[in-house]
């Protein structure tokens, strides 16, 4: 079921109550009064009430320009007096809104810069984790780097070593070979000897041909033996040959893996030099990120500046409201003093 609105009843009965109490009755008194019912429904029928109110006022004996005069000052000034207070409130209402509609566009904006240097800030630290990780990074390279330098120098040494095997091997090939060679120029020597003994003293041969014979089977073992330890020295120097071809290529292997090592070095080099970049890029930001967060810092004071004026604005305003209020009961005092005035001077009319 739908409310029923004030009615012209409502305004009568609370306006005479309002007078009742030697008050003036205004549209927020009426509206007190009743405790319902909005400005724009009131102000009419209040209007109306205090016309019929004036008609029937006893205005006998007095001219009738004299009390139309009297009627339409008295309107003239109700209706300024109600006007005025409702443009104030109504400017006041307005100020208020647009003070609150800046401050709360100031809170916002306010919010969102702490936001923003929150987010900056979680960058900023981001930065930080991934210039610490790539700083971790660049000393676990490092690392790498000189162990594979170590080994390196380890592989070197160890070339070195092997050369200097090779070289006390070759040494030693060469003084079995002139041991030999000089043996069998000794052999060669003794053979000729004996044949020359044997030319020159067949005789004295033949009584020692047994002698000889042991002599040349000693001579024929110790050759043997000569042979043996010459086909020995022919198994080393295989063996040694041999030891060699593997030396060369264990330094064939050694070298390519040094050339595999310098190659992963010149790379962990460029890695590195991509990862100092990208630490300097890393540290651009960090400063670039501080001073944006400095301007941003900056910026979020100049709010809160404008926030604080906003807010004095807003003091200012109420003061003035205030102001505005003092001058409305201002403006209602004269009012009744007025309305005392017309009043006696009905009273004198009356009584006269």
């Amino acid at each position: 079921m739908a409310r029923i609105g004030v009615t012209y009843l409502d305004i009568v009965q609370a306006a005479n109550a309002i007078k009742a109490r030697d008050e003036e009755p205004t549209v927020d008194r009426v509206r007190t009064q009743l405790g319902t019912g909005s400005k724009s429904t009131i102000a009419p029928l209040l209007k109306r009430w205090r016309s019929e109110t004036a008609s029937n006022t006893d205005v006998s004996g007095l001219p009738r320009d004299l009390v139309e005069a009297l009627k339409k000052l008295h309107q003239h000034i109700q209706g300024d007096a109600d006007q005025r207070i409702e443009q104030n409130q109504q400017e006041h209402q307005k100020q208020q809104n647009a003070q609150l509609s800046q401050l709360a566009q100031a809170r916002e904006v306010e919010s969102k810069q702490s936001a923003r240097v929150r987010e900056l800030e979680q960058k900023l630290s981001l930065a930080e984790a991934d210039r610490h990780s790539l700083r971790q990074a660049v000393e676990e390279s490092q690392a790498a780097l000189e162990k594979c330098e170590y080994q390196l120098q380890e592989a070197a040494i160890r070339i070195e070593e092997q050369k200097n095997a090779i070289k006390e091997m070759k040494l030693e090939n060469r003084d079995i070979r002139e041991h030999f060679e000089h043996f069998q120029e000794n052999i060669a020597n003794d053979r000729q000897y004996e044949r020359d003994q044997f030319h020159a003293a067949s005789e004295q041969l033949k009584e020692r041909v047994a002698a000889l014979t042991e002599q040349l089977s000693l001579a024929e073992h110790k050759f043997s033996e000569l042979n043996l330890f010459y086909n020995q020295g022919q198994v080393l120097v295989t063996e040694l040959s041999q030891e060699k071809q593997e030396m060369h290529e264990q330094i064939s292997v050694v070298q390519a893996k040094r050339e595999a090592l310098q190659q992963q070095n010149a790379e962990q080099g460029r890695q590195l030099e991509s990862k100092m970049a990208e630490v300097a890029n890393l540290q651009a930001q960090v400063v670039r990120l501080q001073g944006n967060n400095s301007a941003f810092s900056k910026e979020s004071q100049l709010q809160r500046q404008s926030l604080e004026r906003l807010e004095t604005e807003l003091a200012a305003a109420q003061d003035r409201l205030e102001q505005l209020l003092d001058e409305n009961r201002i403006l209602l005092q004269e009012k009744a003093i007025i309305q005392g005035q017309f009043n006696q001077l009905e009273s004198s009319l009356e009584s006269d």
